[in-house]
């Protein structure tokens, strides 16, 4: 399929979605993932977060986001792009795996929970650590709250063992920011079976951290640099730009209703 065609597929699927709400809610997922497994995930993938981008419906954006970001934690089809996020920090500044981060994460901004889950799955703490500050400025709804609910569910599949284990590297700077990171998390969240699960994590690596106290090897890990491999500032910028956009079109709505009513 050539590139125009491949592209204006997509467009009419989006569309599509977006005129038929119920459709996104059923079936959308799944007419995702088959496009996955018969295509290109990351090429999928990136087309679409470009699509989201120019997108103007907000809501809409927020919803497919989720729903995108879920499908990439979950399903098999996605295998491969997991992977090549993994990787994207651990090569040259300007490698494939860097790149769709970066176009991923700025049309996953409208969706805070989305955005943070895919740091943590690119291993980039850094930026996740700073992110999860932010969420102070976010409206704390019962969506959002069961969003961090299943993202600590997943966080205990197999998807993120790779984040479990580098819990171990109780010395590390990578280490310091990713605990940082899930006692953000463990913050927002209620008091519940899923904070319980995320706390119960953690008092096990503050155990282990008691044990190894004293160890002279420190700040072992990603430095600074790693900042300067994904533009940190801007992606924070794009971050509270992206809700802020939400922020007033959630205010408009409240306001329309009052009138309305």
């Amino acid at each position: 399929m050539e590139k125009s065609q491949f592209s204006k597929v997509f467009d009419s699927l989006i569309l599509l979605l977006q005129e038929d709400k119920l459709l996104l809610e059923t079936r959308g997922a799944l007419i995702i993932r088959k496009l996955c497994a018969l295509l290109d995930a990351k090429s999928i993938y990136v087309l679409i977060a470009s699509i989201i981008d120019n997108n103007l419906d907000l809501e809409f954006s927020s919803v497919l986001v989720q729903t995108l970001n879920l499908i990439l934690l979950t399903a098999p089809e996605l295998t491969s792009l997991r992977t090549s996020l993994k990787e994207s920090f651990s090569g040259p500044t300007d490698s494939a795996s860097t790149n769709t981060f970066i176009t991923l994460f700025k049309s996953w901004c409208h969706n805070p929970v989305a955005t943070f889950s895919l740091c943590l799955l690119a291993q980039a703490y850094e930026l996740s650590s700073s992110l999860i500050m932010k969420f102070a400025n976010i409206d704390v709804t019962v969506g959002f709250l069961m969003q961090i609910d299943k993202l600590v569910q997943l966080l205990e599949s197999p998807i993120f063992i790779h984040l479990r284990l580098e819990l171990l590297e109780v010395n590390s700077k990578k280490n310091e920011d990713l605990l940082k990171s899930l006692y953000g998390l463990l913050m927002l969240l209620p008091q519940s079976q899923a904070y319980k699960t995320l706390s119960d994590r953690l008092t096990t690596v503050s155990s282990l951290q008691m044990h190894l106290k004293g160890n002279p090897q420190l700040n072992i890990g990603y430095s600074g640099k790693d900042r300067e491999k994904y533009n940190f500032m801007e992606l924070l910028t794009r971050f509270e730009e992206v809700q802020d956009k939400h922020n007033k079109f959630r205010a408009h709505l409240l306001q329309k209703n009052s009138l309305v009513s």
